[in-house]
């Protein structure tokens, strides 16, 4: 059972929490889950685009998660790329780009400029079928046929122009 906190419009947290999934509780216009996503680019301009499980919908997406309670968006795509991909960003430049709105969730948005192995990457199975670099123009075209995560693909768009 993972519990999240409740989010304000603008990203502050309320104070509430909710339980991961429980959709008895309905939450309110202004009222937000969030989400953490890392964009990770290697110096061939190319971008590390995981697949996802047949569980989690077999679509291409980035790296990311839920922001558990007391988390920060930042601890959490430390943990998210640790325990999805086995490698550890925690003393890495990590840029943040604040978050969007879409949807219901707030989306905190992070962008990561590194050379990481394909050899070296310890898969989640559970959550991430394969793994793979692809350039802008192969990304574009998943978004484009719908076989990217919709809102991940918003994020992508936003910040690679």
């Amino acid at each position: 059972m993972e519990i999240l906190d409740i989010y304000d419009n603008y990203g502050n947290p309320t104070g509430k929490t909710i339980i991961r999934g429980d959709k008895t509780v309905k939450l309110n216009k202004n009222e937000h889950i969030a989400v953490a996503v890392i964009i990770i680019e290697n110096n061939n301009k190319e971008f590390l685009i995981q697949k996802t499980s047949k569980q989690k919908g077999s679509k291409y997406s980035l790296t990311g998660g839920h922001i558990k309670s007391k988390d920060t968006p930042r601890e959490t795509i430390i943990k998210e790329v640790s325990e999805e991909l086995g490698i550890d960003i925690s003393s890495d430049n990590i840029k943040s780009y604040g978050f969007i709105c879409y949807d219901m969730p707030l989306r905190y948005i992070y962008y990561l400029k590194k050379d990481i192995n394909l050899n070296d990457i310890k898969l989640q199975k559970e959550e991430v079928e394969y793994v793979k670099y692809m350039t802008k123009k192969e990304v574009k075209k998943l978004i484009k046929e719908n076989k990217f995560l919709e809102s991940h693909g918003i994020i992508f768009n936003k910040i690679i122009k």
